[in-house]
């Protein structure tokens, strides 16, 4: 599974791993709005915008999808966008 991280033009792509995740949600972490996380693995892909003010209900766009079937699609704040990505995470290593 990869973790990559798009933050304005600069592209970082890494083995995903429950820790890096734990880091890029981090309530003290920085995140610049239009930044896109997305993990995937095979067909599976999970993605968090940035689009609004930190903190906030609206923080993220999340969408995501195993084969042609969504599996979520909406706006999320930190906490929540982090509780998806660990579940897809979890989907991952098993």
């Amino acid at each position: 599974m990869i973790l990559r991280i798009c933050d304005n033009g600069r592209e970082q792509i890494v083995p995903a791993s429950p820790e890096r995740v734990e880091q890029v949600f981090a309530p003290e972490a920085p995140i610049a709005d239009g930044t896109e996380i997305t993990l995937a693995e095979g067909d599976g892909w999970l993605t968090a915008l940035a689009v609004g003010t930190p903190g906030e209900p609206g923080e993220f766009l999340l969408s995501g999808a195993i084969g042609e079937t969504a599996t979520v699609s909406g706006q999320a704040g930190r906490s929540d966008a982090l509780s998806r990505f660990r579940e897809f995470l979890a989907r991952g290593q098993r």
